[in-house]
């Protein structure tokens, strides 16, 4: 296992803090899941219902989760109480991803400035790198 720190010492502190900030949101998230929650209003197939007098008066709202799975689009008819559910594990989700492209690009941060940290205290001995064939 390598030691993250010994690349360029004390001096990349502030990217671990950052990185562990994100590991925790990481973590905070019970569930998590694709797809889009849609909620509709609508008429039922009675000719005689008043809700074929208009919008203002379809029945609803209903909830619908939309994902793919196996490439295909499914749609699944959700109770109030699932929706919320839902509703928080997609938003779950996006934090994640996101918190995850924003670990990558604190990484990427740490990985550089660990290299000009240390290919600067190479220049200063007057010192070359190391040729690598």
């Amino acid at each position: 296992m390598v030691n993250t720190m010994s690349i360029a010492g004390r001096h990349l502190t502030p990217f671990h803090s950052r990185i562990a900030a994100l590991r925790r949101k990481l973590g905070a998230s019970p569930h998590i899941c694709s797809g889009t929650l849609a909620r509709r209003m609508m008429p039922c197939g009675n000719a005689a219902c008043r809700c074929r007098k208009g919008r203002e008066y379809y029945h609803g709202p209903y909830y619908y989760w939309g994902r793919r799975k196996g490439g295909r689009l499914i749609q699944q008819l959700l109770s109030p109480a699932e929706a919320k559910i839902v509703n928080r594990a997609i938003r779950n989700q996006k934090t994640i991803l996101a918190a995850l492209r924003q670990w990558e690009e604190e990484t990427v941060r740490w990985l550089q400035a660990g290299r000009k940290l240390r290919d600067g205290s190479l220049r200063k001995k007057n010192c070359k790198p190391a040729r690598t064939t």
